[in-house]
């Protein structure tokens, strides 16, 4: 399969926006991420994160369907979106890549963050539900990040930034 275009999905300190980053920046393809908008939105409309559901429903529509549009073009980027595996799943040219992580090893990474908020494992666990419950309400009442719906599944526990990058570059660039 040739991709022009990786889509990063995984929950809340799974390791998406990093990857993404390091994606770009290895790639030199552009690189959008959905989590940077409602994080920025949220903190202006006095949202607290795991209050999700609190987004209006046509502001997350927007988002969604400017960046399965993004997708969809042939021009070349990487999406860190948390449903945009599940938009783009039918999309060969995208390389689709869902992260995991074990739980507690997510909430850990979420207490230690301190460039963008603070949060509680109680509020990482909160907006894993808010999330789900919102796409189903929104979109369908599936799991979005079923691993059926990728091209690839990397476990982040305890594997490195680099070699997650790494194998989603050779996947990537195979043919």
């Amino acid at each position: 399969m040739i991709y022009h275009s990786i889509t990063i999905s995984g929950p809340v300190a799974s390791g998406s926006t990093t990857t993404a980053k390091v994606l770009s920046e290895q790639l030199k393809i552009p690189y959008k991420s959905a989590g940077d908008f409602f994080r920025k939105y949220m903190s202006e409309h006095n949202i607290p994160l795991p209050e999700k559901e609190k987004v209006p429903d046509d502001i997350e529509r927007k988002i969604d369907e400017e960046l399965t549009s993004l997708a969809a073009s042939d021009k070349p980027i990487i999406i860190d979106s948390l449903y945009i595996g599940y938009f783009t799943r039918n999309m060969p040219h995208v390389l689709k890549v869902l992260l995991t992580c074990d739980e507690s090893v997510r909430i850990q990474r979420a207490l230690k963050r301190t460039h963008t908020h603070k949060e509680t494992g109680e509020d990482v666990k909160r907006r894993d539900r808010a999330h789900d419950l919102k796409f189903r309400k929104l979109y369908a009442d599936e799991n979005f990040l079923d691993p059926k719906f990728f091209d690839l599944v990397i476990d982040t526990t305890n594997t490195s930034v680099e070699k997650v990058v790494q194998n989603i570059c050779d996947k990537f660039k195979s043919l």
